[in-house]
């Protein structure tokens, strides 16, 4: 889960609760967080910086400043932090999630060398390992990756510095913090195996990275990288984590989405998807410093009377903390002013101008083709009311707002829109009461006075997937539409029969190139102007869920039309299609099964006359044969017909049941019915022709 930087300062409601506290903390999480937070003030939160909005937790660790060999300290940037949930230790099955209220923090500050003597609780099966392995330090740098180490051991790190620590995971189950934490324990090998006596609960694993771009600092004067309390070292990087969970969301994620080998992406947990977003660094931005003192940018000194402590010792409490003499700066606690949506209208009712009606949250993938594609603006006042005159006076049916400022319009929607979607909650720029959309989720409207002729009337939905609702499908359903399928999942077509592509490509060209020219059960178009036929989905190829929106592309012959999406088809049934068959009887004439024909030389088994043609059917070579009255017709290599009035024993042929239907070919006039294979072949009888 990626987290954006909410707010930096001496701020510690763990160890310093109600306080200033000793250093500077780079905090990602709730907006509410600062001197005083509580689980409910976290949970009220309007909003969080990371892309997760039902978890309203804070997570901080101490701020890194480059220090210049002219005394000054400068800050180093970062984007935030990445937070991952883990199913990990023995009795991973049962891991539990963190409860309302708790907390918990891991590493030590004073640190300053590597402590191998203080371990894990361990056995001889699940053996211990030193606690300092909590902390590690990874520095990307230009070519082959350098080992982890649990200090700053390199910072001459090209693609930055990556400081990591894990969390305890063993809780005694009673305590929801203590300020010695020994309400928690670490797992045996810090990131798994078991717990010690005394700590029956397993908690999720929870794991912190915060990248620093240490390159973007110039360290041409020989400083160094120091953390905020006074550390060159790396050894005392420590981080906190209060919760603020919706707990009901955490508790399914935990327990569905922790443990399955999904390699722990979002994607792969609804409930986690359900609150997602790209943009929760412009929802939550970073908030003014609740301390009145500088900490950002270039300093004089480092925040909160530190002295810088290389060690090895540990650092002394007197040179992480101002003596009681010095006057801390204010607290300034201010108000969580997040824009809060107050008007939220439900589907299908008024909201706005006069005869608008709210349509509901959509996606709007912002690929080549939006969900409202005909006009659009963006306005740094924008309103519902503004969208809705601006696509009323254009001409327009449907009105669309999105990130807040951005306003769009069609007379139609992309049938790849999924309605009654979430995150539409972007406060729209003119009017902080109403939302505007959200990332890549768009707020639409329907003008229900209007009535724009040219509204296509051919649309496809998926199968219930695309636009439902009656106020928005502008068309009835496409009966023939099957859904949107994958392509090319093994590297081949999923529909492999025949294709073509073209500039002007529309369902309808698609449609007479795969049913009339050639004759097959399934056509799909993908790309904008690709056209593909099959009798089934091959390859691995499958139809996606309903609510998949990834056929997005215009037909580029019909910019009204979808003609699938990158690696995805649009699949329609060809509603005449009769499947490949042996046809059973023509009048008079009946199958007798299959007659090899071994054209060896020594005669054909139906010697009688012989046509070949590039239109035969089994109609058509039986109408040849009785016109010469013979009693046998028979059909082979997909386009020849023989006629006798007895098999000739001579030439070897044998009746035979005819082998699978795959192992026949179809005749070259009709594709629904099987003129025999190379040297076999259908044969019919009349006993009186």
């Amino acid at each position: 889960m990626n987290c954006a930087k909410v707010q930096v300062g001496r701020i510690d409601p763990l160890v310093s609760p109600n306080v200033v506290s000793a250093h500077a903390h780079t905090i990602v999480g709730a907006a509410n967080i600062g001197v005083y937070a509580t689980n409910a003030t976290l949970f009220n939160s309007s909003c969080t910086s990371c892309e997760i909005q039902d978890d309203k937790s804070a997570y901080w660790s101490p701020q890194l400043y480059f220090h210049h060999m002219n005394g000054s300290f400068e800050e180093v940037p970062h984007e935030g932090s990445v937070i991952y949930y883990l199913g990990r230790g023995r009795d991973k099955a049962n891991i539990q999630p963190f409860p309302p209220g708790f907390k918990m923090l891991s590493g030590s500050s004073s640190a300053r060398s590597y402590d191998n003597t203080t371990m894990t609780y361990g056995t001889a099966q699940y053996p211990p390992r030193p606690i300092a392995d909590r902390v590690s330090f990874n520095c990307l740098a230009d070519g082959p990756p350098l080992a982890e180490q649990p200090y700053m051991f390199d910072t001459n790190c090209a693609n930055g510095l990556r400081a990591q620590i894990h969390f305890q995971s063993c809780w005694n189950g009673i305590d929801l913090y203590k300020s010695d934490n020994s309400h928690v324990a670490y797992l045996s090998s810090i990131d798994d195996g078991i717990c010690p006596p005394g700590y029956p609960v397993l908690l999720v694993h929870l794991f912190m990275e915060t990248l620093y771009s240490v390159t973007s600092i110039d360290t041409s004067d020989g400083g160094q990288f120091i953390f905020s309390m006074g550390d060159p070292t790396g050894y005392g990087f420590h981080a906190d984590f209060q919760n603020g969970w919706n707990q009901t969301v955490q508790a399914e994620a935990v327990y569905n989405c922790a443990n399955p080998d999904n390699d722990g992406q979002i994607s792969a947990c609804q409930v986690l998807q359900n609150s997602q977003t790209n943009a929760y660094q412009e929802i939550c931005p970073e908030r003014p410093n609740e301390i009145e003192e500088p900490v950002e940018g270039m300093l004089a000194k480092l925040p909160g009377c530190i002295n810088i402590t290389p060690g090895p010792a540990a650092a002394l409490s007197s040179d992480m903390n101002c003596p009681a003499s010095v006057v801390q700066p204010y607290i300034i606690p201010t108000a969580d002013t997040t824009p809060v949506v107050t008007a939220s209208p439900s589907p299908g009712t008024g909201f706005g101008l006069s005869g608008w009606d709210y349509v509901g949250c959509a996606n709007d993938t912002a690929g080549s083709v939006r969900t409202l594609n005909a006009k659009r603006t963006t306005d740094p006042s924008m309103t519902t009311e503004f969208c809705q005159n601006y696509c009323q006076s254009a001409g327009y049916k449907y009105a669309g707002t999105e990130f807040g400022d951005e306003c769009y319009c069609d007379n139609f929607i992309n049938p790849s829109a999924v309605l009654h979607q979430t995150m539409c909650y972007y406060a729209c720029a003119g009017n902080t009461t109403q939302d505007c959309g959200g990332a890549d989720r768009i707020s639409l409207y329907n003008n229900t006075l209007f009535n724009p002729t040219d509204v296509n009337t051919a649309l496809p939905t998926a199968g219930g997937g695309g636009i439902s609702n009656p106020t928005v499908a502008a068309a009835p359903l496409a009966s023939n539409y099957v859904g949107c399928a994958s392509d090319l999942v093994s590297g081949s077509r999923t529909l492999a029969n025949a294709s073509f592509s073209a500039s002007n490509m529309t369902i309808e060209t698609c449609a007479t190139f795969c049913t009339v020219t050639n004759y097959y059960g399934l056509y799909g178009l993908e790309y904008s102007g690709e056209c593909y036929c099959g009798d089934a989905l091959l390859n691995g190829g499958a139809y996606l869920p309903a609510s998949d929106t990834s056929c997005d592309l215009r037909c580029n012959g019909n910019d009204v039309e979808v003609c699938g999406g990158t690696g995805r088809l649009s699949v329609y049934s060809n509603t005449a299609y009769v499947a490949p068959h042996i046809v059973n009887n023509v009048g008079k004439y009946v199958t007798k099964g299959c007659l090899t024909d071994p054209n060896n030389g020594k005669g054909r088994a139906l010697a009688g006359n012989r046509t070949v043609s590039s239109g035969l059917t089994v109609e058509s070579c039986v109408k040849f044969c009785l016109g010469r009255s013979y009693k046998y017709a028979g059909v082979e290599y997909g386009d020849e017909c023989y006629c006798d009035n007895e098999i000739q024993s001579a030439s070897g042929a044998v009746s035979t049941t005819c082998p699978s239907l795959a192992s026949l070919m179809s005749c070259a006039g009709s594709r629904s019915e099987y003129c025999g294979a190379g040297s076999l072949l259908n044969i019919y009888y009349s006993s009186n022709p």
